[in-house]
Order: C-alpha cells, then structure tokens, then sequence
C-alpha cells in the first residue's frame, strides 16, 4: 500500500468519512487497514476520538478512547491529550481531570496546550480555588510543569486572564515571572 500510494489516499479517506459524519464506514476502512497493518491503530483510534470531540460528541469520543483500551492498545501522549482538549472544549472538566491523572500514570504527561486549556476551562468554569485544587492534584501524581514552555505558550497565545497565571504560578499576568 506504500509503495502504490495508497497509504495517504486511505488515511485521507478515513478523515473524509469521519469529517463527514460516517464513523461507521471509517471504520470499516480501520479494519481493512488494519488487516493490511500499515497504519497503527493508535492513530486510527485517535482521529476517531478527534472527530467525535470536534463533533461535540463527547460520549462517543470517551468510549472510543476506551474501546482503544480495552483492545490493547495503549493510547499514548497525544490520545490523551486530543481527548483531555476535547473535554475541556465541551466543559466536561471534571473527566479532563480524571483523564489527566491517567495520562501520569500511564508514565506520559499533559502537553502544555492541553495543561494552559485545562488551567483555562476550570478558571473560568469553576474559579481559581478550583483549578488550583486540580492542578494541586496533578503535581501529587508527578506532573511537572515546564515554567518557560508554559510562559512562552501563554504569551503567544494571549490574551488568558490573570486567573489562569495566577493558578499556574501564583501570580496575576500583571505580575509575570519572567
């Protein structure tokens, strides 16, 4: 399937139908790929539970990333992150945290995009004292956040309300460490 080119054409395929809405026929092409073994399943998986995300079906994109699971296939950083992100994005918060504690104990760690847009969603949804609590929780299971990658990534994407600064590094924006 390489070597013919077929292998952009069929993951260019899977993307469509689900784009598209037909999960089912996306997934009949992931079991002929699959029988073929050119493209790991974890990538399937994983732009499945995109799309669903993307698709505001949250529900969907959880059991995917769990039928992932429950067939071997170990999702790796970026899975969780897509996921962690999608829930975030659909204000489920309190499973982005479950997510987020897996993703450590899975030995893997939030990326900083999907760390700054959880911050974000639990200022916002749930106030500092909140997102404080979770991100406290996130330090206990070992996650450690990477100061600069963090401040370069919010002052590029600018603007996030000092809330968020402040529950990342104890300050407002106003008083950002540089």
């Amino acid at each position: 399937m390489k070597e013919t080119g077929l292998f952009p054409d069929a993951v260019a395929m899977h993307d469509g139908l689900c784009k598209d809405g037909l999960v089912q026929e996306a997934m009949k092409l992931y079991g002929l790929l699959h029988e073929t073994g050119t493209i790991p399943k974890v990538v399937i998986y994983t732009a499945d539970v995109d799309y669903c995300c993307k698709a505001h079906k949250s529900d969907d994109a959880k059991r995917i990333f769990r039928k992932m699971q429950t067939d071997g296939i170990s999702p790796n950083g970026f899975s969780f992150g897509v996921l962690i992100q999608g829930l975030c994005n659909a204000n489920e918060l309190e499973d982005a945290i479950d997510y987020c504690i897996e993703v450590l104990e899975a030995g893997h760690s939030p990326n900083v995009t999907t760390f700054v847009g959880l911050v974000d969603g639990l200022c916002r949804e749930k106030g500092v004292e909140e997102a404080q609590s979770a991100i406290a929780t996130l330090r206990q299971k070992g996650f450690l956040v990477n100061d600069k990658a963090v401040i370069e990534y919010l002052n590029k994407k600018a603007p996030f309300s000092s809330s968020v600064w402040e529950v990342i590094f104890g300050k407002k924006s106003s008083e950002k460490p540089f």
